[in-house]
């Protein structure tokens, strides 16, 4: 399996007393002694982003609002994603292109990197990857940090959903 590959993701939620599809703490569980003692990760905590990878997926473009972060990217899916194919010959990963939106009741603290992207063989911009996507309990509980070259936010109680562009 390759070391990117979340497959063992969905048997530690449920086992936790999550059922796939559901991002909510089960009852009487403390979010510091879910998976272990440790706390969950993007893909542990977020429906849709259980069978996707961000630390491998491009970041081609970053549009921040008072309450919305959306992010366009080369998504790279595991093999244990519904729309998931096999890579490409030339490809090490499956990617599809799409978006990342990342939602919240209160504002979004965004600051973009003023580093010019790169351009891809393709000719297309990129901004790196999502470097980092976890809680920020320096700060609270409740707030995610999502980082990379693109730049960084600050999300309180986030709302994450994973749009596919349509092949």
């Amino acid at each position: 399996m390759a070391p990117w590959s979340h497959a063992c993701a969905p048997v530690q939620l449920r086992a936790a007393g999550y059922r796939r599809g559901e991002c909510r703490q089960p009852e009487g569980a403390s979010i510091v002694t879910i998976a272990s003692g440790r706390l969950p990760a993007y893909h542990e905590t977020f429906a849709d982003l259980a069978d996707v990878v961000l630390e491998e997926s491009w970041v081609l473009h970053v549009d921040a609002s008072l309450r919305r972060l959306s992010v366009t990217l080369d998504l790279v899916l595991t093999p244990e994603h519904r729309e998931y194919s096999p890579p490409r010959a030339d490809e090490t990963h499956c990617h599809r292109r799409g978006t990342l939106i990342v939602d919240s009741d209160t504002a979004i603290l965004a600051r973009r990197s003023t580093c010019p992207p790169a351009i891809d063989v393709t000719g297309e911009a990129d901004y790196g990857h999502i470097d980092t996507f976890t809680r920020a309990t320096d700060i609270a509980d409740d707030v995610w940090q999502l980082s990379g070259e693109w730049g960084e936010a600050l999300i309180r109680q986030p709302r994450v959903h994973v749009r596919l562009e349509v092949r």
